[in-house]
Protein backbone atom coordinates (compact mmCIF):
# COMPACT_ATOMS: atom_id res chain seq x y z
CA UNK A 1 0.00 0.00 0.00
CA UNK A 2 2.00 3.23 -1.37
CA UNK A 3 1.94 6.59 0.98
CA UNK A 4 1.89 9.63 0.62
CA UNK A 5 5.22 11.17 -0.95
CA UNK A 6 8.45 11.61 1.09
CA UNK A 7 7.30 8.93 3.65
CA UNK A 8 8.78 5.89 3.06
CA UNK A 9 6.81 2.82 4.59
CA UNK A 10 10.31 1.40 5.40
CA UNK A 11 10.31 4.13 7.82
CA UNK A 12 7.21 3.72 9.56
CA UNK A 13 8.22 0.00 9.74
CA UNK A 14 11.48 0.86 11.66
CA UNK A 15 10.10 3.18 13.71
CA UNK A 16 7.32 0.81 15.09
CA UNK A 17 9.66 -2.18 15.33
CA UNK A 18 11.73 0.45 17.73
CA UNK A 19 8.43 0.22 19.91
CA UNK A 20 7.06 4.09 19.09
CA UNK A 21 3.35 5.06 18.87
CA UNK A 22 1.35 5.85 16.18
CA UNK A 23 1.40 9.22 17.41
CA UNK A 24 5.16 9.30 17.56
CA UNK A 25 5.63 8.30 14.44
CA UNK A 26 3.00 10.46 12.86
CA UNK A 27 4.40 14.14 14.55
CA UNK A 28 8.57 12.47 13.73
CA UNK A 29 7.89 11.16 10.38
CA UNK A 30 4.89 14.24 9.25
CA UNK A 31 2.44 11.37 8.07
CA UNK A 32 -0.81 10.65 9.15
CA UNK A 33 -1.14 8.19 12.61
CA UNK A 34 -3.79 6.27 11.08
CA UNK A 35 -1.46 5.19 8.53
CA UNK A 36 1.17 4.16 11.11
CA UNK A 37 -1.79 2.15 12.99
CA UNK A 38 -2.84 0.56 9.84
CA UNK A 39 0.68 -0.85 9.00
CA UNK A 40 1.22 -1.88 12.33
CA UNK A 41 -2.28 -4.11 12.10
CA UNK A 42 -0.42 -5.60 8.89
CA UNK A 43 2.44 -6.46 10.54
CA UNK A 44 0.33 -7.85 13.64
CA UNK A 45 2.60 -5.39 15.69
CA UNK A 46 1.05 -5.07 19.33
CA UNK A 47 0.24 -1.31 20.29
CA UNK A 48 3.09 0.71 21.95
CA UNK A 49 2.92 0.68 26.06
CA UNK A 50 4.09 3.86 27.91
CA UNK A 51 3.39 4.77 30.90
CA UNK A 52 3.59 8.34 31.48
CA UNK A 53 7.43 8.89 30.43
CA UNK A 54 10.70 8.48 32.21
CA UNK A 55 9.10 10.30 34.69
CA UNK A 56 7.49 7.15 36.85
CA UNK A 57 10.24 5.39 35.67
CA UNK A 58 12.56 8.11 38.26
CA UNK A 59 10.50 7.93 40.92
CA UNK A 60 10.07 4.12 41.08
CA UNK A 61 13.94 4.05 40.88
CA UNK A 62 13.63 6.57 43.88
CA UNK A 63 11.97 4.24 45.79
CA UNK A 64 13.81 0.91 45.15
CA UNK A 65 16.53 -0.28 47.35
CA UNK A 66 19.04 -3.17 45.64
CA UNK A 67 20.17 -5.74 48.10
CA UNK A 68 21.91 -9.40 47.62
CA UNK A 69 20.45 -11.91 45.44
CA UNK A 70 19.45 -9.47 42.90
CA UNK A 71 16.81 -8.00 44.76
CA UNK A 72 15.15 -5.04 45.13
CA UNK A 73 13.36 -3.35 48.18
CA UNK A 74 10.54 -1.19 47.79
CA UNK A 75 11.21 1.82 50.44
CA UNK A 76 8.00 3.87 49.36
CA UNK A 77 4.51 4.02 50.86
CA UNK A 78 2.46 0.83 50.45
CA UNK A 79 -1.71 0.77 50.19
CA UNK A 80 -2.44 -2.20 52.54
CA UNK A 81 0.68 -4.52 52.10
CA UNK A 82 1.07 -3.52 48.42
CA UNK A 83 4.41 -1.34 47.04
CA UNK A 84 2.73 2.25 45.94
CA UNK A 85 3.75 4.60 43.86
CA UNK A 86 2.16 7.65 43.25
CA UNK A 87 2.32 9.46 39.83
CA UNK A 88 0.70 12.61 38.59
CA UNK A 89 -2.08 11.92 41.82
CA UNK A 90 -2.64 8.86 40.21
CA UNK A 91 -1.89 4.86 42.70
CA UNK A 92 0.08 2.52 40.54
CA UNK A 93 1.34 -0.94 41.94
CA UNK A 94 4.79 -0.48 42.42
CA UNK A 95 5.62 -4.17 40.78
CA UNK A 96 3.14 -3.43 37.77
CA UNK A 97 5.43 -0.56 36.68
CA UNK A 98 8.76 -2.79 37.54
CA UNK A 99 7.08 -5.27 34.82
CA UNK A 100 6.27 -2.89 32.83
CA UNK A 101 9.85 -1.11 32.80
CA UNK A 102 11.48 -4.51 32.57
CA UNK A 103 8.61 -6.68 29.72
CA UNK A 104 7.91 -3.49 27.54
CA UNK A 105 3.95 -4.14 28.20
CA UNK A 106 1.19 -4.03 30.26
CA UNK A 107 0.92 -7.23 33.05
CA UNK A 108 -1.92 -9.41 32.96
CA UNK A 109 -3.37 -10.05 35.99
CA UNK A 110 -1.68 -9.75 39.78
CA UNK A 111 2.33 -9.50 39.26
CA UNK A 112 4.21 -11.32 42.28
CA UNK A 113 7.69 -12.04 42.93
CA UNK A 114 8.73 -15.03 41.21
CA UNK A 115 11.88 -15.31 43.46
CA UNK A 116 9.77 -16.26 46.59
CA UNK A 117 11.00 -13.51 48.64
CA UNK A 118 7.11 -11.49 49.25
CA UNK A 119 9.12 -8.23 49.81
CA UNK A 120 10.77 -8.45 46.12
CA UNK A 121 10.01 -5.60 43.45
CA UNK A 122 12.73 -6.84 41.07
CA UNK A 123 11.64 -5.88 37.43
CA UNK A 124 13.48 -9.17 36.22
CA UNK A 125 11.57 -11.01 39.31
CA UNK A 126 8.15 -9.75 38.41
CA UNK A 127 5.60 -11.95 36.74
CA UNK A 128 2.09 -11.85 35.53
CA UNK A 129 -0.46 -14.70 35.11
CA UNK A 130 0.30 -15.88 32.02
CA UNK A 131 4.17 -16.57 32.91
CA UNK A 132 2.92 -18.17 35.84
CA UNK A 133 1.07 -20.16 34.19
CA UNK A 134 3.67 -20.97 31.19
CA UNK A 135 6.72 -21.87 34.54
CA UNK A 136 3.83 -24.08 36.26
CA UNK A 137 3.15 -26.16 32.82
CA UNK A 138 6.82 -26.51 32.42
CA UNK A 139 7.09 -28.01 35.27
CA UNK A 140 4.43 -30.43 34.88
CA UNK A 141 6.01 -31.47 31.54
CA UNK A 142 9.80 -31.72 32.68
CA UNK A 143 9.65 -31.21 36.23
CA UNK A 144 11.60 -29.16 38.84
CA UNK A 145 15.36 -30.30 38.06
CA UNK A 146 14.70 -29.05 34.59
Amino acid sequence: MAGPPGVPRADIVALLHDGHSDRYIGRTLHTNPKRAARIRTELGLPKSVRIQGTAIEHKWNKWTHPVTGGHIRWTGAVRGITPNLVHRKRNYSARRVGFQLEHGRLPVGRVLPGCGQSWCVAPAHATDEPMRRADAMYRRIFGRAA
